[in-house]
């Protein structure tokens, strides 16, 4: 099995060796040691760090991340956590989702009118941008 160092799997994901090196911290991710002490990853720890950024992007906490990823990663089968909690994890995240979805187009329809009225302006004059 392929070893990865942790500057491979930073270029990988497009995450900074210093927040893997906290998520390995943390004990997400399944690295050894080598013979030289460098951290060694497996091909697998690419797409947990996916899966972290995933999450964080989101809004799950690196707490949240800990506690439920697991859960995530193996699929539907028997859970160490009841049935009840990870639906109310997911309902308050689906929530979450929803307010940034809402927040979004609010910005989304400021922009356009401020588009708008940028198209009833000379196209060479100066303006001064107003939010």
């Amino acid at each position: 099995m392929e070893k990865l160092r942790i500057g491979q799997v930073a270029r990988a994901t497009g995450v900074s060796v210093r927040a893997i090196r906290h998520y390995d911290h943390l004990g997400l991710l399944t690295t050894a040691r080598a013979d030289n002490r460098y951290r060694v990853f497996h091909p697998e720890d690419v797409e947990r760090v996916r899966l972290i950024q995933l999450f964080l992007g989101v809004g799950f906490t690196l707490d949240e991340v800990r506690r439920w990823a697991p859960c995530f990663q193996h699929g539907p089968g028997p859970l160490d956590v009841p049935a009840e909690e990870i639906r109310a994890l997911y309902a308050r995240k689906i929530a979450d989702v929803d307010a940034h979805i809402d927040a979004l187009k609010r910005l989304r329809a400021k922009l356009a009118r401020h588009v708008g009225h940028l198209d009833e302006h000379d196209p060479h004059a100066p303006i001064s941008p107003t939010f």
